[in-house]
């Protein structure tokens, strides 16, 4: 029961820091209009965002109880729909936040990469788990 509950609070933390970093990002490089700064903040998010896919790679990979294997696909599904909706193009509008053009469309392929691999992980997760022990590669075959 404990696993289960620290796997859930895992997923949960890489999940939040993965979007909170992508969020800085996202008001860093394009809050009035596409402006990409690459500095030291820039890489540091980068490397941010990076180590949060990798720890959820690894709670993919870690035996699960229901209960977290659950959680965890919801917690997928949700990041899913957030990079679904984030990939159009911004309207060019006129006011406060008023945009000349949109940010291009490598960088909101980029998030959309960013936010749909937690679900990668978890299909790469499941996947492993299923296989039998039979079926493992032999090191030195």
């Amino acid at each position: 029961m404990i696993r289960a509950v620290l796997l859930i609070l895992g997923w949960l933390v890489a999940a939040l820091s993965l979007w909170a970093l992508l969020v800085v990002l996202e008001v860093y490089w394009n809050l009035y209009d596409w402006q990409p700064i690459l500095d030291l903040r820039s890489v540091g998010l980068g490397f941010g965002i990076c180590l949060a896919v990798a720890g959820m790679l690894l709670l993919a990979l870690a035996p699960r109880q229901h209960a977290a294997c659950i959680v965890s696909l919801i917690i997928c599904f949700a990041l899913l729909a957030l990079a679904v909706y984030v990939l159009p193009p911004e309207p060019t509008t006129s006011g406060l936040f008023a945009r000349e053009r949109p940010s291009p469309a490598w960088y909101r392929f980029g998030r959309f990469v960013l936010l749909a691999a937690p679900m990668m992980c978890w299909v790469i997760g499941l996947l492993r788990r299923d296989e039998k022990p039979s079926e493992l590669p032999v090191p030195g075959a």
